[in-house]
């Protein structure tokens, strides 16, 4: 017999769960981005000089394990939310104040769910990390490059393994077992738990994005300060050369799928939010809200990321500053018109199609469906 107050407890500790792996990630690529800027600057005493020696493939593999075993973990809890969503979705078929309830639907694929951009990144980050290591052991860029897109694709390959596991056994467990009747009291209070989720993790990514972004100026601050004659594995040369552009590469990436991450919740969030009070208008665009300042904060580390990637990709190119900040403005402007963009046709969908339509299409993350 499957219960819905065991199914929503496994999906909000799941969800617990995520955002704290989320958080560690973010601390180990900030602490390592320390030492790093340390030991290049030769903070290191003489006890770890065989490390000093292999400075950059130490810090490699300290990024890369971690951040490897961590997409792997998200991966895993991914499929958690996809099984529970779709033991969900079926305890509450039937049920008018819930909604649909499609199995199915709570099962597809979505790229652009929460769970898949917190698995991506960090396995973008452990494809960064990688290809530092691949430089470190003298490969050329190009192969560096390569090796660390290789780990990236074999790790979305095997979360599409572990996807089509999760699905063949929901769909065989909910063929075979029995679910119990579920009451509005619990319903809503599944509802109440799941908006406070959300709201937790808007502040979570924007925490994770700030952290990268801060991180990555203190590294970018110590490639000018490595001596000709330093031993470290990575030239100095070639280090200033590829290293601010690696860097500013993986956060650019970070504060794009930040952004992505938090439409979705924001979006999840209006749903729900209409699940309880279907009058309610929580689409309206530009609401001087929690959530949107927060998103602001968020598409300016975007633009200050899109600025440091292109200082760097140009440097020693003959051009202003003036192109450089015409395009930071209009990222900045186009990741806020986009955001609202987003929340404003999520509106006319809520609205066209009635609360208990929106709450099969909006598929929140308690329901292992789209945003999850």
């Amino acid at each position: 017999m499957t219960d819905f107050e065991t199914v929503s407890r496994e999906i909000h500790g799941i969800i617990d769960r995520r955002r704290e792996l989320y958080t560690f990630l973010g601390s180990v690529y900030a602490a390592m981005g320390i030492f790093l800027q340390n030991a290049l600057q030769g903070g290191l005493p003489p006890s770890l000089g065989r490390v000093q020696d292999h400075l950059f493939a130490f810090y490699a593999v300290m990024v890369l394990v971690p951040s490897l075993l961590l997409a792997l973990r998200m991966g895993r809890l991914h499929g958690g939310l996809t099984l529970n969503g779709m033991l969900f979705a079926r305890l509450i078929q039937g049920k008018p104040f819930a909604g649909a309830g499609d199995p199915e639907r709570a099962g597809r694929r979505n790229y652009l769910g929460v769970s898949y951009l917190n698995f991506l990144l960090a396995s973008v980050i452990a494809g960064f990390s990688a290809t530092v290591l691949a430089l470190a052991l003298h490969a050329t860029p190009a192969v560096a490059a390569a090796i660390g897109l290789g780990i990236v694709i074999v790790w979305m390959l095997i979360d599409a393994r572990f996807h089509r596991h999760v699905l063949a056994y929901a769909r065989t467990r909910i063929a075979e077992d029995q679910f119990e009747e579920v009451g509005r009291e619990q319903w809503e209070q599944h509802v109440h738990e799941t908006l406070k989720g959300c709201n937790q993790d808007l502040i979570g990514t924007l925490s994770f994005v700030g952290l990268m972004t801060f991180s990555t100026f203190e590294a970018l601050s110590s490639f000018g300060q490595i001596a000709d004659d330093a031993r470290v594995d990575i030239p100095p040369e070639l280090a200033e050369t590829y290293g601010p552009i690696l860097f500013t590469t993986l956060l650019l990436v970070t504060c794009g799928i930040g952004l992505l991450v938090s439409v979705r919740v924001r979006i999840a969030i209006g749903h729900n939010s209409m699940r309880l009070y279907p009058h309610d208008n929580p689409f309206r665009p530009l609401r001087l809200t929690d959530s949107l300042l927060g998103y602001l904060l968020l598409a300016f580390l975007f633009a200050v990321s899109l600025h440091l990637f292109l200082t760097v990709s140009w440097d020693g190119q003959e051009m202003g500053a003036g192109p450089i900040l015409a395009a930071d403005a209009a990222a900045f402007l186009v990741a806020i018109v986009a955001g609202q963009s987003a929340l404003f046709l999520a509106g006319l969908r809520a609205r066209r199609g009635g609360p208990t339509a929106v709450v099969a299409d909006a598929s929140p993350p308690s329901d292992g469906g789209e945003t999850a």
